[in-house]
Order: C-alpha cells, then structure tokens, then sequence
C-alpha cells in the first residue's frame, strides 16, 4: 500500500514538471509571436532623397572691378531644394554670353550670383551699383568731416551743412546781434548709403580710411540740396547707427540753442552792470522798535536784521 501510493505522488510530480514546462514554453512562445508581430508591423521610413546640381563658385577671392577668370571659378554640387536665387549651374553659362565684370566683393566658396556681377562685356561703373531711381553724388572730406575715416561702403550718413546764416531774418532776429550766433548747422540729406571712400568700392573694408571724398546715394531732390549747400557752406558727414533706420530730427541749430557765443554772455553781464550802478547805492533799512518805561513808551529806528 505504501509502495503504490508512492507510485502516485511519482507520477503525480512528472506529470506537474511537464505541466510546468509546457505553460513555461507556450508563454515564451507567445511573448516571441507577439514581438514579431509588432516588429513587422513597424515600417522603416525610406531615406529622404536629395537632388544635387552644380552651382558656380569662387576659389579665390574676388575684388570690385575684377574680370572673371575661369581659373578663379569651381563648379560644386548643392542641393537643387535650396539654390540661391542667381546662381548660375556651370562656368559656361556664366561665360558664355561674354565676359562679367565683379561688382560686389566674393570670398572663397561663396557662390557666385548674378547681382554681384555686371552684364556680359559690362565695366565695373558705380552706375552699376546705384538703386535705380536714386543718384550718386560726391562730397569733399577730410579726417574731420569724414569721421576720422571710419565710413565705409555700406555705412549709413547724414550730410550736415553748417553756414553762416545771418542773412536769414528769424536767425538775425534770434541772435539779437551777438558776434557768431548768426551761425547755424542743419542736416540736408539723411540716412544716405555710402557707395565708395575715394576710389574704392571695396564694401568688405573694415580698417579706417582716410579719403579726400565720399560718393553716398540719394534721391534726385537730394543731389540738388547737396550741390546747393557746397556753395552756401562747409559740409560734414554724420555716421548712422547700423541698427538705426528712417530720418531722424532735421532741425535748425544756432549757437544760441546751447547757451550763446562768449559775446552774448559778456554783453549779458555788461549790461547787468550798467543797471546796477544806475540805481545808485542802496539805502540802508531800518526797523521802528518801540521801548516802554514805566507808563512811557519811546520809538527808535534800528537798523533791520534783513540789512546786508
């Protein structure tokens, strides 16, 4: 009886280990099915596909005034989605119509576009770098008038006219006749755009320039106030913030608008003067005291605590 019920709990724990195992192996296979299933249903997204074409640029660099050489010129691939706007494909297509002339500076790398080079068989003018509509004019400068020479191609300027203006009834009027308060200064062209110092028209310049003239871009009625005001005065640039845009205050000053010439102050003081010994010598204040002995009240005149 013992043997046999030791029989059954024999077979009893072979057939629980094969239970066991069996539920071990069908989770396992269960969990890989689902793995795979998930795995597969998962698509690879393709790769994006980029077009190339060949875009000209520079291999050295190249100046205002410049002729293009194919020497100085690389054809690169670049991806057709983002091409400049004027990039020419092939050294041919630049060429092929005639030599190009450069207009605006191009570093190494740098593509070459269409707006930074004349037309076929062109010539390097500043009428090719002038907004159309607009004209360029030329002013005579030194260290002082040209900002110590820290205007640039590019920089923005005001053009300020200083003259003897005592001809001018409200600016006689003002001055009331003291020695140099007949001199003003105004602005007569803002926000003018600097083409070339001297001869060049580099706009990559960076270093300080001392040049006898400065050539800025203006509107019409702006070249005539220009060529106005060198006969009527002295003219001297005013340079502009980069990051300031518009016309700013165009006024009017005279000496008189920060306190007056040395004449003005002195005839001032003179005049005070002049009054105060017309007057004559001040007299002498007095103050009615009253004193009482007894019944008996007496008035005397002392001199006031006022009196200096």
């Amino acid at each position: 009886m013992r043997g046999k019920a030791i029989s059954m709990i024999g077979i009893a724990a072979v057939f629980g280990a094969i239970s066991i195992f069996a539920a071990d192996f069908w989770v396992k296979s269960q969990a890989k099915a689902d793995s795979e299933e998930k795995t597969a249903s998962i698509a690879v997204p393709a790769a994006p596909k980029i077009e190339f074409k060949t875009i000209v640029v520079a291999n050295a660099p190249l100046r205002y005034g410049m002729e293009l050489d194919r020497t100085k010129l690389s054809e690169i691939p670049w991806p057709q989605d983002s091409l400049p706007q004027g990039a020419f494909p092939t050294i041919d297509g630049l060429l092929g119509d005639g030599n190009r002339v450069v207009l605006t500076p191009i570093e190494v790398n740098e593509p070459v576009l269409l707006t930074k080079l004349s037309g076929p068989n062109g010539r390097a003018t500043l009428s090719n770098m002038l907004t159309p509509g607009m004209r360029a004019v030329t002013i005579r400068t030194d260290e002082i008038a040209g900002v110590g020479g820290f205007v640039t191609p590019g920089d923005r300027v005001d053009v300020v006219l200083t003259r003897d203006a005592g001809e001018i009834q409200e600016v006689a009027k003002n001055a009331q006749g003291a020695a140099g308060s007949t001199v003003t200064s105004e602005i007569v062209v803002s926000d003018a755009k600097v083409l070339s110092v001297g001869q060049g028209a580099d706009s990559r310049q960076t270093t300080p320039q001392i040049a006898n003239s400065v050539t800025i871009e203006v509107t019409t009625e702006g070249a005539q106030k220009v060529a106005l005001a060198r006969t009527v005065g002295t003219l001297s640039l005013s340079l502009r913030s980069a990051s300031e845009g518009g016309d700013g205050k165009n006024g009017v000053t005279t000496i008189s608008s920060f306190g007056g010439s040395v004449a003005s102050n002195v005839q001032a003081a003179a005049s005070s003067l002049l009054n105060a010994v017309a007057k004559g010598p001040e007299k002498p204040k007095f103050k009615t005291v009253i004193v009482t002995r007894g019944t008996k009240a007496e008035e005397y005149q002392v001199p006031s605590p006022d009196q200096k």
